[in-house]
């Protein structure tokens, strides 16, 4: 039985910003606006311009009527050929006239026109046709000699009237465009305007790393979205209070299990002096192990929350000196390192960045505990420090087994140890180097060293400072 093809997610449309709400708010109603008026003022003077048209064909009918000469029950029209030249000089359009009676027999002019009917009264009246397959305009005038009625009928193409539509059309289209184009450049450059301290705002949280969490100024900030912030002050307070409060549980943490740990060890080490182990060495060596690697798993526990929670924008940055860092902890290995019989070397030269001096020397311990731990005996173990390409960095390089490539982003991962890895670390010293890394804007690189094992750099940016992000 075959599965039927699943439906095609459908994209769900993205809100529109507030810039394109403004535009949208203000521009609709401005264009809605420029369009009516231009149809209606376009209206107005078509409408003015087919008056004077109108008027002028009103004029040569009354010239006409003017002309006409009654003869007892007959009636001639007076025109001389130079009289209907200049009557029908209407170029470009082209005149015609007649005159008949109420039968529609013709008097004069031209005998094929329309048949209009003959009007009521004495006004003359106004008539669209075609005539030849033009369109026209025609007046049509009743005039009564004796008790007969005649019927008067001038009538002109319409080239004028749509050349001077069309002159009136341009002129208003091409200002209305000027008006609308220059309406919307306005309003755009004053929504952007009106927008840049919603712009600062944005730049100010967009600057923050995920614990930087001091408020938020109001100075200087519209109106409107004050209330906005002030709810996301109180927020901030809210989530800095919360941290507050998990310091102060890690420290209260810390001094308890490490107290009865500290008890624990004691114990060990009397009931070892009064000989209640003389006999099981190999289970003394199990409890000593166990009992150490809980010891470093509380300590890289606290380590990482502390480093996780740490909210840099409540200290004051200082100066740190790399090369120091790398020195102090000479003192702080040297036994582990003679223990093992590992070449503990230093390659040191000035550099300094700006940060956290406890962060960052938690961070280098790290990375030489853990070339320690897995370097074996009689191995090779260098520190280094110094700047390359302008930014400051700090390295240990190791003789131990390495980190396969394909692995060296996986044990970033709190608790992820290598399968088959010696020692008893507790896959938490890299995520730390990285958390704080992170915190100060550097960058964690993993790379193979010249003698086969790892080289863990952290790189610091070029300008000290913080990170914008976690």
């Amino acid at each position: 039985m075959s599965t039927p093809p699943k439906p095609e997610t459908v994209r769900q449309k993205e809100p529109l910003s507030l810039r394109q709400r403004l535009l949208l708010a203000l521009l609709t109603p401005l264009i809605t606006i420029l369009i009516v008026s231009s149809f209606f003022d376009y209206r107005l003077a078509t409408q003015t311009a087919n008056a004077a048209h109108d008027q002028a064909l009103t004029d040569n009918v009354f010239d006409i009527e003017a002309h006409i000469k009654s003869h007892d029950s007959s009636l001639e029209l007076d025109l001389s050929e130079e009289s209907e030249a200049m009557l029908r000089s209407n170029a470009p359009d082209t005149l015609y006239f007649s005159v008949t009676d109420a039968s529609g027999k013709l008097i004069a002019g031209d005998a094929d026109l329309p048949a209009f009917a003959l009007p009521k009264n004495d006004k003359v009246e106004m008539h669209d046709a075609s005539f030849r397959g033009t369109p026209v305009r025609a007046a049509v005038h009743r005039i009564v000699l004796g008790d007969r009625e005649f019927r008067i009928v001038v009538m002109e193409t319409t080239g004028r009237r749509e050349q001077a539509s069309l002159r009136i059309l341009t002129a208003m289209i091409v200002p209305n465009l000027a008006v609308i184009l220059a309406t919307l450049l306005a309003v755009v450059f004053g929504v952007r305007q009106g927008l840049l301290p919603l712009r600062e705002v944005e730049g100010d949280i967009a600057a923050r790393s995920a614990s930087d969490l001091h408020e938020i100024e109001l100075a200087g900030t519209p109106a409107e979205i004050r209330p906005m912030l002030r709810r996301l002050n109180e927020l901030f307070g809210l989530v800095r209070d919360s941290v507050d409060i998990q310091q102060r549980f890690i420290a209260d943490a810390a001094h308890q299990l490490r107290t009865p740990l500290a008890g624990l060890q004691t114990q060990i080490d009397l009931a070892t002096a009064e000989g209640a182990f003389s006999d099981k060495a190999d289970r003394l060596q199990a409890i000593e192990e166990a009992s150490s690697r809980i010891g470093h798993l509380l300590t890289q526990l606290l380590a990482y929350a502390r480093a996780e929670t740490s909210n840099p924008a409540r200290d004051i940055l200082e100066t740190v000196a790399i090369d120091r860092l790398v020195e102090d902890s000479a003192s702080i290995f040297l036994d582990a390192s003679l223990s093992k019989n590992i070449d503990f070397g230093f390659e040191i030269e000035p550099a300094a960045t700006s940060g956290f001096p406890w962060m960052l020397k938690e961070a280098l311990s790290n990375l030489i505990d853990n070339a320690l731990r897995y370097t074996p005996v009689g191995g090779i173990v260098t520190v280094r420090c110094g700047v390359r390409d302008n930014h400051p960095f700090m390295e240990v390089e190791d003789s131990g087994p390495g980190i396969p490539e394909a692995q060296r982003q996986q044990v970033f991962e709190r608790f992820y140890r290598i399968p088959g890895s010696p020692g008893n670390g507790c896959g938490l010293g890299l995520p730390i180097v990285r958390e704080i890394a992170q915190l100060h804007g550097a960058e964690v690189q993993l790379a193979a060293s010249r003698s086969g094992g790892l080289c863990a750099r952290v790189v610091f940016p070029n300008h000290p400072g913080p990170a914008s992000g976690s």
